[in-house]
């Protein structure tokens, strides 16, 4: 039907296979909402952003558990967004050498 060079043949996979996974992307983000903070998280290199993570996804980060990621959502939703890692520091109960762990860890956007 076609006659196709193998390169041809090659670049035409190569195009399918982008849309499809790309077309699956999109379907799983507008789906899910820890996969839109996932995505959101990848510009950071793996970070995660403080400002918009949720509960679960705090709790992810080693050091943090449901506690802690409580107190970091309420001082967020009292205070308004972090404008450093730094001002993690503020949230009560993390203490100096927990913080030390996990700062390179998040990010604030």
């Amino acid at each position: 039907m076609f006659n196709l060079t193998l390169g041809e043949r090659q670049a035409l996979i190569f195009l399918l296979t982008a849309t499809i996974l790309g077309t699956g992307a999109q379907v799983l983000v507008k789906r899910n909402a820890v996969a839109r903070s996932v995505l959101v998280i990848d510009r950071g290199f793996g970070k995660i952003d403080i400002n918009t993570a949720d509960q679960a996804l705090l709790e992810e980060i080693p050091g943090i558990g449901a506690k802690l990621a409580s107190r970091i959502i309420a001082w967020r939703e009292r205070c308004g967004k972090f404008a450093s890692v730094e001002e993690l520091r503020q949230v009560p109960g993390l203490e100096k050498s927990r913080f030390e762990k996990i700062k390179h860890r998040v990010i604030c956007h």
